[in-house]
């Protein structure tokens, strides 16, 4: 631990410096946290949860994604990678972005489903991001949910760097509702809520404390299959206009 207390510090002097000889410019400083004890709480907001329930609308953890055992409505996403812009005048770090490359949650109805993988957190337009997978295909770093800040970054050096912020009130952006909508063949009444609903908070944590078993590869955002029921349907649709045909 104090091994890496000193690199912390020497690493956030080492650019501190870099931005004095810069002209006190801010410099990006990229940290990968695959192997360090990162994680993002993802914790649904009570009554959409309640809601997305009495709809048949269900999550599941896809990747390195783990359900918080207890509660079907919360789940932790190791953390990958955070950027930073360190500046020294004034002194301080702000966030850039962050990644839980590997990481996914499938979100299904009765009626259809989809998928979303390798989720970023882009802090210039607060905006969540992530591959999203449907019948129709995969767009890749697609945005999900518009976000708040509710508590800033919080850096300390002290036993090790560790880093602390939440964020709150996410809501889908234009382009997702339309795309929940289609995937998950929601009614016109679910629809027009959509834009209301907010889906939740994300804390993020980061300690200096090593893990290991985590993997940072790309999770593919495999496109849902239709539910098992919806395809028997269509098969004896199939059954019966191969049957009309024949008697015809």
């Amino acid at each position: 631990m104090a091994f890496l207390s000193t690199t912390a510090r020497q690493t956030l002097l080492g650019f501190a410096l870099g931005a004095a000889s810069a002209g006190a410019s801010a410099i990006p400083l990229t940290i990968p946290t695959t192997y360090l004890d990162a994680e993002a709480t993802y914790t649904f907001d009570a009554d959409t949860a309640s809601l997305m329930y009495l709809m048949g609308v269900s999550v599941h953890a896809l990747g390195n994604t783990q359900a918080v055992k207890g509660s079907d409505w919360q789940f932790m996403m190791p953390v990958t990678q955070v950027t930073l812009n360190a500046s020294i005048l004034p002194l301080g770090l702000t966030p850039v972005s962050g990644f839980a490359t590997g990481s996914g949650l499938m979100i299904q109805s009765e009626t259809g489903a989809l998928t979303l993988a390798n989720f970023g957190l882009d802090f210039k337009r607060n905006v969540l991001t992530a591959d999203l997978g449907t019948s129709a295909g995969i767009s890749k770093a697609f945005d999900v949910y518009s976000f708040t800040v509710d508590q800033g970054l919080h850096v300390s050096t002290s036993g090790g760097l560790s880093m602390a912020m939440n964020l709150s009130h996410m809501t889908l952006t234009s382009g997702a509702q339309a795309q929940f909508a289609t995937a998950l063949q929601l009614d016109e009444l679910a629809v027009s809520v959509l834009p209301m609903l907010n889906f939740g908070t994300l804390d993020v944590n980061i300690s200096p404390a090593l893990r290991f078993g985590v993997s940072d590869k790309s999770l593919v955002a495999a496109i849902p299959e239709p539910p098992r029921f919806a395809t028997l349907g269509l098969g004896l649709l199939g059954l019966a206009f191969v049957a009309r045909r024949r008697l015809s």
